[in-house]
Parts: C-alpha cells; structure tokens; sequence
C-alpha cells in the first residue's frame, strides 16, 4: 500500500500508536499535539535528529515524530 503525502499539510507521526496524521500549518508544536489529542507532559517531539519545543513553530511539508516518554522504577 502505498501513503501519498501532501506537501501543503504537516505530517505528525506516532509510532507508537501506529498512527499518522496530516493538518494544515504552519502551527506550533503544542497546537499540534493538542489536534493529536496528545497531552504534552507525556512525549517529546523531534523533527529528524532535532527535539522540539512545545512553543517552536512547524512549516507545511514538515514531519514531526511524537515519542511517548515512559518512566518507571
């Protein structure tokens, strides 16, 4: 199967729930996760090897990974 993507729309990514979405920008990273339904406390957000701020703004054709963070003892 083969995914097209829009070079107009971001591209969120989150791999660990298997899921991808595409949403217009450009829009900060916060406002992003908040479309993803994403509570900010509980991932980091890179751009390939760059970690991003809740604050840094995403241009159109951009993709952004959202890792969950895990913690335990």
């Amino acid at each position: 199967m083969s995914i097209l993507y829009n070079s107009w729309m971001i591209r969120v990514r989150l791999p660990q729930k298997q899921k991808e979405l595409e949403v217009p920008g450009p829009r900060r990273v916060m406002d992003l996760l908040a479309d993803a339904g994403v509570r900010p406390s509980t991932v980091i957000v890179t751009q390939g090897k760059k970690l991003l701020t809740k604050d840094m703004r995403v241009e159109d054709g951009e993709t952004i990974d959202v890792i969950s963070v895990v913690s335990g003892g």
